[in-house]
């Protein structure tokens, strides 16, 4: 189930939230699936590294192109408010 959360974190990074869970549900379907059927394991996962290395080589461009923000801009948003705000209060002792 570790390759569904990467999997899912990876489609969040580059493609958004709804997408990555989707992504992630669906990796940790077929997973499960894949123990009970003879043969799917080994298929199942070089579907997941196929996935993994097209976000990874293609993922920005995909994110430009469809005008989604990644990740680090709705972390870096609290992070550079609370920065400044940490700056002001000390730039007036």
């Amino acid at each position: 189930m570790l390759a569904a959360l990467i999997v899912g974190a990876l489609s969040a990074w580059y493609l958004g939230l709804r997408i990555g869970v989707i992504t992630a549900i669906a990796t940790a379907v077929a997973l499960i699936v894949a123990t009970f059927v003879p043969g799917m394991t080994m298929t199942i996962y070089a579907l997941v590294i196929a996935w993994c290395a097209a976000l990874y080589f293609f993922g920005p461009k995909i994110s430009k192109a469809s005008g989604k923000t990644s990740m680090s801009s709705v972390f870096g948003s609290p992070f550079a408010q609370a920065s400044s705000w940490v700056k002001r209060q000390l730039g007036r002792k």
